[in-house]
């Protein structure tokens, strides 16, 4: 491999024409020499593929799962890494791409780069609230998983058959499990990448409930994932309290990151939020994973 690899940026996207040109101007905007852009569009009725046209090397129209639209976004990519990034995702300045690649191949053993993820400047108390716990999660949590908004070599990718085609949730989960149990390690990027989500509490429910019914037909490797990332596992109620418990212990965190002392009423209000809705869809892949003997 080349010391600066061309990376291909396969970004899905449908109806994100608020984001869409952020997100590709700043990888446009990239010291990087060797950048390819592949926009996987789901059926857009917005302006979302006209912007996409002016930046972006290849738009294609792919309707089906979030998985679908991904692997056939990486079948044509042409780059020996990977960026499997959303629409909403903004690189934060103009060398960021080139030193995140130096990272990921300083240690031979390291296929996958995740980059911390923080909300916009001016972004709502419900996205400091989110990502608080994201953060919160990702600094206590032994041995977190990677999840979306990552750089993958293109070799590891194809060893183990790519993203799964099939899965509408957690596909991106699913691919770094692959991935990690065939050796190769991660690294945790600490130079954030800007998610432009969760703007107010209508999207985060909203994004709750499409969760949650994905949730219900996913693969068992996401379900064991998302239940391991409580130190307690397949105990549906001791699951829950450590859930309650991470927000409670997130308020300071995001209280001193944020200087804004109402993300004391906003993180219990997503916790509430999260377990109401997620609430139901554990107990039912609980109850089947532990019929199945999974």
């Amino acid at each position: 491999m080349s010391a600066k690899p061309t990376v291909s940026f396969v970004i899905p996207t449908m109806n994100n024409a608020r984001t869409i040109k952020k997100c590709l101007l700043s990888i446009r905007s990239q010291r990087y020499p060797h950048i390819e852009i592949i926009v996987v569009d789901g059926g857009s009725t917005d302006q979302t593929p006209y912007i996409a046209k002016t930046m972006a090397d290849k738009i294609l129209l792919v309707k089906g799962p979030l998985g679908l639209a991904r692997h056939v976004g990486a079948r044509i990519a042409k780059g020996e890494i990977l960026g499997i990034f959303d629409s909403d995702v903004y690189l934060p300045h103009a060398n960021w791409l080139e030193r995140a690649v130096s990272t990921l191949l300083s240690k031979p053993a390291t296929a996958i780069l995740w980059p911390i993820n923080t909300p916009p400047e001016k972004a709502s108390r419900v996205a400091k609230a989110y990502f608080t716990l994201w953060k919160y999660r990702l600094t206590t949590t032994r041995n977190p998983v990677p999840g979306g908004n990552i750089l993958v070599l293109r070799r590891a990718y194809d060893e183990v058959g790519g993203i799964n085609p099939r899965l509408h949730f957690g596909e991106d989960y699913d691919l770094v499990i692959k991935i990690l149990r065939k050796g190769y390690k991660y690294i945790i990027y600490p130079d954030p990448i800007i998610h432009d989500t969760m703007r107010n509490l209508r999207e985060y429910t909203r994004k709750q409930f499409w969760g949650a019914r994905s949730l219900k037909v996913a693969s068992t490797n996401i379900i064991k994932t998302t239940i391991s990332w409580n130190p307690i596992k397949n105990d549906l109620w001791k699951s829950a309290v450590s859930h309650i418990v991470s927000f409670i212990k997130a308020i300071p965190l995001g209280i001193k990151e944020y200087r804004d002392p109402a993300l004391v009423l906003y993180l219990p209000l997503l916790m509430k939020i999260r377990l109401l809705v997620y609430g139901p869809t554990y107990v039912f892949k609980l109850k089947s994973l532990q019929r199945w003997g999974a």
